[in-house]
């Protein structure tokens, strides 16, 4: 009897079992391998990994100084601060709220070994320039020029070379000769040299960045063109008797301006809409939501934009206009970054803090938009611009010495 039933069985699983391909037992599966543990990057690499950071954010605000030192170009460094405080108060990470900070690491890392070429370059270029100042129209000065034009010419080959292949580090470095006379004569290699070109302008997202920074400036201007001008006629119009009431109004309506403009503009930049730099109403919905968050962040801004008024004390060279605003980006790309965060961090809260909870904050930023606007009314008397240094609010304008 139970040879009968084996036998049965084996026919089963013989004959059944074919006839239904996609039948499958569940004992004949392989066995799944366990997901592999990550693994932590090694000690040693955290190092490089900071440096590399370091560098990238150097670079990236090294470029934005040099654009806001560029005359109306200089709004695409505006839009970039907003567009990254955006970022954050939208909910994405730290790591994403800089875009592009990774490109201009490589856009400085090109421009740096781009100029260390150009030394030995520079040196036989200046020879030249002497040979020709003591030994005018002979054959020795002739040879000179002509090899400075050569050396200058071999330079751009070997750049534009190395930007056809990437513009990474080791680019620069090594030319890669056979592969450029394999290729420098396709036309594929020039098309792709097109298209690289074409998609590095689209990262960088100029008039976007520019757009976004014409109008977060406008609003700005609309918010303050009132209250900085009544100050103006207070210290200025001596004659009016109304003049001080008028100052004093001026101050107290710019105390109340700066309380919400540096808000208004990240939640402008977060929906994109120009009516948003007008909505008080979410401004002050998201205070009572995360009451202490916003006010740190807050008076860090206020705070970071002191000092820099004093490089208003003298105007600044032309060829020298990026230097400092080199400070005035390095100090403004975190305090905007913190405004961003505190927003996003206040959206997220289900609940609004409770009233006392709110009050010290309140106190405190009321505090803190007073002293500010009192640095203003120091700082005319300081600055070359004089009384029209209200004009000029670092917090939510370009970001440049003059």
């Amino acid at each position: 009897m139970n040879t009968g039933i084996h036998q049965d069985d084996e026919f089963l699983e013989a004959e059944i079992l074919p006839a239904h391909a996609s039948t499958v037992l569940v004992t004949d599966l392989p066995a799944s391998d366990p997901p592999a543990p990550r693994t932590a990057p090694r000690w040693w690499i955290w190092p490089f990994r900071l440096a590399s950071w370091s560098w990238n954010v150097f670079s990236l605000i090294l470029l934005l100084a040099i654009v806001a030192a560029i005359p109306i170009v200089q709004l695409a460094t505006l839009g970039y601060l907003l567009r990254a405080a955006a970022n954050l108060s939208r909910g994405d990470s730290w790591r994403r709220a800089a875009p592009g900070l990774e490109l201009a690491g490589r856009l400085a890392t090109f421009a740096l070994l781009a100029g260390l070429l150009w030394l030995p370059i520079w040196l036989v270029t200046d020879l030249a320039y002497s040979v020709q100042l003591l030994r005018p129209g002979t054959a020795v000065a002739a040879g000179w020029r002509i090899a400075a034009f050569l050396c200058a010419l071999t330079w751009l080959i070997w750049l534009g070379w190395a930007a056809l292949r990437g513009g990474r580090w080791w680019h620069v470095l090594w030319p890669a000769p056979l592969r450029f006379m394999r290729d420098i004569w396709r036309p594929s290699t020039w098309s792709r040299a097109a298209d690289k070109l074409w998609y590095l302008c689209q990262r960088l997202h100029f008039p976007a960045l520019w757009w976004l920074g014409a109008r977060a400036a406008c609003g700005a201007l609309i918010w303050v063109a009132i209250p900085a001008s009544l100050m103006i006629i207070g210290l200025r119009a001596q004659n009016l008797p109304a003049a001080g009431l008028l100052g004093l109004l001026g101050a107290l309506s710019l105390t109340w301006v700066m309380l919400h403009l540096p808000l208004l503009q990240i939640l402008f930049a977060e929906r994109g809409r120009f009516t948003a730099l007008f909505d008080l109403r979410e401004i002050r919905q998201r205070f009572r939501h995360a009451p202490w968050a916003l006010t740190l962040a807050l008076v860090s801004l206020y705070v970071l934009c002191v000092p820099l008024y004093l490089l208003r004390i003298e105007a600044t060279p032309e060829q020298l206009t990026w230097l400092p605003s080199l400070l005035f980006v390095g100090l403004m790309l975190p305090a905007k970054l913190l405004l961003g965060a505190a927003l996003g961090y206040a959206a997220r809260r289900p609940t609004p803090r409770h009233w006392i909870i709110r009050s010290i904050p309140r106190v405190l930023l009321v505090v803190s938009s007073l002293a500010y606007v009192g640095t203003l009314y120091i700082a005319q008397f300081v600055a070359w611009q004089g009384v029209y240094v209200m004009y000029f609010q670092h917090a939510v304008l370009v970001p440049v010495a003059s």
